[in-house]
């Protein structure tokens, strides 16, 4: 079992991740969340792993935190979600959002997610909020570390503008290391969101 990797990042790409380890470099399926996470390649990092073994296959999945890899294993466990679609959830909103969403049984923020309709939405609400410790808190789900504000505003306003979230998290994760004031911000990623 593989469960983490440390090593130079040879390549990222918005579902996928190129860790060199002692000379073997190791693909990991990503989510969007992680990958706008990843440094830049040649920079060090560190991948929490989920090793996937099928009849035909062996997949490596790589999470930025623990507390990711966690609920991924735990959304995997829900009936007619699998990897490709927990990938997604994770993806698509931040991890304090998704938790929220499920133990709240917010279907109507878990359907934004793509591939998951209103029945499996209300499964996964139905399977896991009791798990994620009800409304009272989030049992294990704690310490998920909370992104940037700066970060958080402008991935904010560029959603609310109408743009989706898997083409805003690269365009945010190029302006991350320059951090203009937020207004200039907005302004460059609009530039490169209308290209």
């Amino acid at each position: 079992m593989i469960g983490r990797l440390r090593g130079e990042l040879i390549q990222k790409l918005p579902n996928l991740a190129l860790v060199e380890c002692a000379g073997v470099g190791y693909a990991a399926a990503i989510s969007l969340s992680t990958y706008g996470l990843l440094p830049e390649p040649g920079a060090q990092v560190v991948l929490h792993t989920e090793l996937l073994v099928r009849e035909n296959e062996i997949a490596l999945l790589g999470f930025a935190h623990p507390q990711e890899r966690e609920l991924y294993r735990m959304l995997v466990k829900v009936d007619g979600v699998g990897p490709k679609l927990a990938l997604a959830a994770l993806g698509a909103l931040s991890l304090e959002d998704l938790v929220r969403a499920i133990r709240s049984r917010d279907v109507k923020v878990l359907v934004r997610i793509p591939g998951v309709g209103k029945k499996t939405a209300e499964k996964m609400c139905f399977e896991l909020s009791e798990k994620m410790g009800g409304l009272s808190g989030l049992d294990g789900l704690s310490g998920v570390p909370s992104t940037d504000p700066w970060e958080g505003s402008l991935r904010s306003a560029l959603t609310n503008l109408g743009f989706r979230e898997d083409a805003v998290l690269p365009v945010v994760a190029e302006l991350r290391d320059s951090k203009p004031p937020l207004a200039e911000a907005i302004r460059q990623a609009l530039k490169a969101l209308q290209r």
